[in-house]
């Protein structure tokens, strides 16, 4: 099948209007709809519902635009290996972390790489675990740091770098602070702030509350930030990694209890795809990974 088709059509799913896919590949909206059908003509299946929001993906049109997303950007990656090829250490790299690897290891990482590289691009995608799984298997990212999700992805390659633990952050002044052992029924009788943004987190601390329902519980918030300063007011607790409240336990605005349980010990893991081909930056960058987990 023509590329030119499969672009069009993945264009039109994420635009849902014919006029800025034509715009964008070059082309004018009736050749857009002409790709689109000849798709459609060649399976034998309709691709797209159409109304006053545009177009929208049949069941059908789901399950292709699945594989095609996945060829158009093998086509992508292939042109962008020749372009790399051509132009010798010209290139660029593609890096994923969802929060907590982002924070201890992307900012090195990145330093590193654009010291001893300095002519390569850089890009950095800070989403949640899952998101990046799937991005980094679509090859849509070179590269992954990640929290296990215990849901492995069978075209990924995962290694594990380190571990994380995660603490009960508090308040010096909230009523569980004097309390040397926490239990779970002392959790539950308190508002938990969770991390919308971290799927893992939220994994690990629904599996330690079980058979118990959190979500009668908490308070979901996006930002790391407001969580921490929402703990500083002594009426809410977290769960989270100590990376993230260094600076707020030297100055004492919070403090953890450790609950030394095994269950909240989270594998950091780095992930790339099993198809890859190695090259020499990716040598480099995940020695650089391995380097930093060791410290």
């Amino acid at each position: 099948m023509n590329n030119v088709k499969l672009q069009a059509f993945c264009l039109l799913v994420e635009f849902k209007k014919l006029a800025p896919v034509a715009k964008e590949l070059g082309l004018t909206a009736p050749t857009v709809s002409f790709h689109i059908r000849s798709i459609e003509e060649e399976y034998g299946i309709r691709l797209f519902r159409t109304n006053a929001g545009g177009y929208r993906l049949t069941e059908a049109g789901e399950g292709l635009y699945h594989y095609a997303r996945q060829i158009v950007q093998l086509q992508k990656d292939m042109n962008r290996f020749v372009e790399n090829l051509l132009a010798g250490n010209i290139g660029s790299i593609r890096l994923g972390a969802s929060g907590l690897p982002a924070h201890i290891f992307m900012p090195d990482i990145i330093h590193q790489i654009s010291t001893t590289y300095p002519d390569i691009r850089i890009s950095l995608e800070v989403k949640t675990a899952p998101e990046i799984e799937q991005m980094v298997a679509l090859q849509e990212l070179d590269f992954g740091l990640i929290m296990e999700t215990k849901q492995e992805n069978s075209s990924l390659v995962y290694e594990t770098i380190g571990e994380d633990e995660l603490v009960l952050a508090l308040s010096p002044t909230h009523e569980l602070a004097a309390k040397k052992d926490i239990s779970k029924a002392d959790v539950l009788k308190n508002k938990v702030l969770l991390h919308t943004s971290s799927s893992s987190t939220n994994h690990f601390i629904e599996k330690w509350m079980d058979p118990f329902h959190p979500s009668i519980y908490t308070i979901e918030l996006d930002s790391v930030s407001t969580i921490k300063k929402m703990l500083t007011f002594g009426k809410t607790i977290a769960f989270l990694s100590v990376a993230f409240i260094e600076d707020e336990l030297k100055s004492g605005l919070l403090i953890k209890k450790d609950l030394y349980d095994v269950t909240l010990n989270r594998k950091i893991q780095l992930i790339y795809s099993k198809s890859r081909l190695e090259t020499k930056m990716d040598s480099f960058v995940k020695a650089a990974i391995y380097d930093l987990a060791k410290q």
